[in-house]
């Protein structure tokens, strides 16, 4: 009976052990692609061209337009990124593949209206709203809403 226990006890650590291990590889994964791919550099230190720049009501954010060409098959295309210039914040917030036209325009105080003329399919949007802080330090949010059109409207 006690060499039973031992033979359980024995499985019930390997078992442990072996989860353990899987879970480890997998956070070191998430880790190294978070950290290495899933946010690219912002566009002052990328190849990226920009188109246009739009400030919210508080001129606490700006919400810049980028052509931008990334990696190493050449992938060209447009980038909507927020920038917060009084702590030089970056977060992207869609990406295009440079297929028609593409503008922005501010809605009212909390939206952003992205114009595009590409299929559906081809915006890939990475946030749905952001929230921004103001130089004051206060919190805001700020909704991405997208439309396609035939013709982008211009400023």
């Amino acid at each position: 009976m006690i060499a039973a226990f031992v033979r359980m006890t024995r499985r019930l650590g390997l078992w442990f052990l072996a989860a353990g291990i899987t879970v480890a590889i997998i956070f070191i994964s998430v880790f190294i692609y978070k950290y290495t791919v899933f946010e690219p550099d912002p566009p002052p230190l990328a190849a990226c061209e920009s188109l246009q720049v739009v400030l919210t009501a508080d001129n606490g954010a700006e919400v810049q337009l980028h052509e931008c060409k990334r990696g190493d098959d050449s992938w060209q295309g447009y980038e909507v990124w927020l920038h917060e210039p009084h702590n030089q914040y970056w977060q992207r917030l869609l990406t295009a593949e440079l297929d028609g036209c593409m503008t922005l325009g501010v809605a009212d105080n909390a939206a952003l209206e992205v114009f595009h003329s590409a299929g559906r399919g081809h915006l890939n949007v990475a946030r749905s709203s952001v929230i921004y802080r103001d130089v004051d330090g206060n919190p805001h949010t700020l909704s991405i809403n997208a439309e396609r059109v035939v013709d982008c409207p211009l400023d």
